[in-house]
């Protein structure tokens, strides 16, 4: 849904960035990054155009409700500064514009951390193509897979707001130099 509210903003403001934005939803991540790993290895524009990759997933959640740490500023953040630090900065600065700027948890991108998240979400298909790639999310929730994760549970308002943000670092990203 953010991707299609993304796209629909996009088609609809006029100013064009510098760069095309091309918008792509995977699936297969869970069996193995298969739908990443596919595009990745037969993209639709040539791999070396594509300059940075924006990964959400789980987005829709994240209160404290769901998260220990959770609340309307949580969002995980994995990759961002792993293959570049410019990218790292642009993503960073175009979130301290947004009028309620996310918190970046930074603790599941450390390198060794168990649950290995750099290596196991969509983003490290295109990393492994050496295109800085960031994977944005806010957090296993405790319906996490189950049968009990329905729209009644998800946080609108903090959704809405993360999708501007990506819209926004995507657009300041697309327009750098």
């Amino acid at each position: 849904v953010a991707l299609i509210e993304i796209a629909r903003v996009l088609s609809r403001s006029g100013a064009r960035p510098r760069r095309s934005i091309l918008l792509v939803s995977h699936t297969g991540e869970e069996k193995g990054l298969l739908g990443s790993d596919w595009y990745t290895d037969h993209p639709t524009v040539p791999i070396d155009a594509i300059v940075a990759e924006f990964d959400v997933d789980m987005i829709g959640r994240g209160a404290a409700t769901d998260i220990t740490a959770g609340g309307p500023t949580y969002l995980e953040v994995v990759g961002l500064r792993r293959l570049s630090k410019e990218f790292g900065d642009l993503v960073e600065a175009a979130n301290a514009r947004e009028s309620m700027p996310f918190v970046f948890n930074y603790e599941y991108d450390a390198p060794g951390h168990p649950d290995q998240d750099y290596c196991r979400a969509d983003h490290y298909s295109y990393a492994r193509y050496g295109i800085p790639s960031v994977s944005l999310s806010r957090g296993l929730h405790r319906d996490y897979h189950q049968i009990t994760d329905e729209a009644q549970y998800i946080d609108y308002p903090d959704y809405a707001r993360l999708s501007q943000m990506v819209l926004d670092a995507a657009v300041f990203v697309a327009n750098a130099d």
